[in-house]
């Protein structure tokens, strides 16, 4: 493939590609076949800091405007992405490893949160509540927080960006972006197209990190006073330790976790329509999102026609790099994947 001009290797800062105060910086593979693709800046608590305070001076502007101002941007943000979405896409898979015809399914769903909530932001209506006594008028007015901290999964790279980004920023929130350490590269190109779509400076903005660098980052964002909100997509384990860090002064946060989902097909079901629902269930991005259906409960009368003719289903799926045109299922992320799933057959 050609990487797309909005490839970028440094992280964004208050509308500025810049890099970690050290220096150092970690490779970005392509699961299919380990070779490296770039190498991204490993930033910590004081980079993370240093955008913190840009994303600060950036809410006043942003807040001040109409929603419909934000509209436009958000807008031209989606436009943008649509326009370049096989670029995007192919980027997806590069470093993901999943089918470029789900990257292009998820390059559109992203872009349909920006669609959505740039409209949505022009329906933060308040309420006015019937008073207690009657010398009272109660109105309830909704404001924006101020700085949101997101921090978002590997498995869909660009859409739990703008998943993040979308409502936040429609509400008049600026973001400082943590985006998964094995995907930084699709949460840099988003970015990228949002600085050519208008998007002002300090309003949105990523820093990427190792593995080993997500606590420090996380723990910045947690401790600082200008973040007023997290959300966070990922592991129940992770989520629970981010609640119990938000706990200390109270910060909003926003958890989407793990899942442990249950297929369950009965013998009155109609069988293709059974088989039909559990490839999409437990195949999709091979098997790595979060409603993926981790166990299978079929009714004793049907259970071995069912099985043999899941296996028989199983055995036509055709696994490759997800830039072949061809391919069905791409590759686990990386070896840790790979041996979870070993451990759990």
């Amino acid at each position: 493939m050609k990487l797309p001009a909005f490839l970028k290797t440094e992280c964004f800062v208050g509308g500025k590609w810049v890099s970690a105060s050290s220096g150092a910086r970690f490779e970005v593979n392509d699961p299919a076949t380990g070779n490296t693709i770039a190498t991204v800046p490993r930033m910590g608590a004081s980079e993370t800091n240093e955008a913190i305070e840009v994303a600060d001076a950036a809410f006043a502007d942003w807040s001040s405007r109409t929603a419909g101002d934000r509209a436009l941007v958000l807008n031209a943000w989606a436009a943008a992405m649509r326009e370049h979405s096989e670029e995007l896409a192919q980027l997806l898979t590069l470093e993901q490893g999943k089918p470029l015809s789900e990257s292009r399914v998820e390059v559109e769903y992203a872009a349909s949160f920006f669609s959505w909530f740039a409209e949505e932001g022009r329906r933060l209506y308040g309420d006015i509540i019937p008073p207690h006594q009657k010398d009272t008028r109660i109105l309830v007015t909704r404001n924006p927080l101020g700085v949101v901290g997101g921090i978002t999964p590997w498995n869909f790279p660009v859409a739990m960006v703008a998943r993040k980004a979308a409502p936040a920023l429609a509400a008049g929130n600026c973001m400082v972006l943590k985006p998964a350490e094995a995907t930084p590269l699709s949460a840099l190109a988003v970015a990228a197209l949002g600085e050519m779509a208008g998007v002002p400076a300090g309003v949105f903005n990523v820093v990427t990190g190792a593995r080993e660098d997500s606590p420090s980052i996380g723990k910045a964002l947690i401790d600082s006073s200008r973040v007023r909100k997290i959300g966070f997509t990922g592991s129940t384990g992770v989520g629970k330790q981010l609640m119990r860090e938000c706990a200390g002064d109270l910060t909003k946060i926003s958890l989407e976790l793990g899942g442990n989902a249950a297929f369950i097909v009965f013998d009155d079901a109609d069988i293709d329509a059974a088989l039909d629902g559990v490839q999409i269930c437990k195949y999709r991005n091979s098997g790595q999102t979060c409603i993926a259906a981790n166990r299978i409960f079929v009714q004793e009368s049907i259970h071995d026609k069912f099985v043999e003719a899941l296996c028989d289903r199983a055995r036509q799926i055709r696994v490759g790099h997800g830039l072949e045109p061809t391919t069905e299922q791409g590759p686990l992320i990386d070896h840790r994947g790979l041996e979870k799933v070993e451990r759990l057959v």
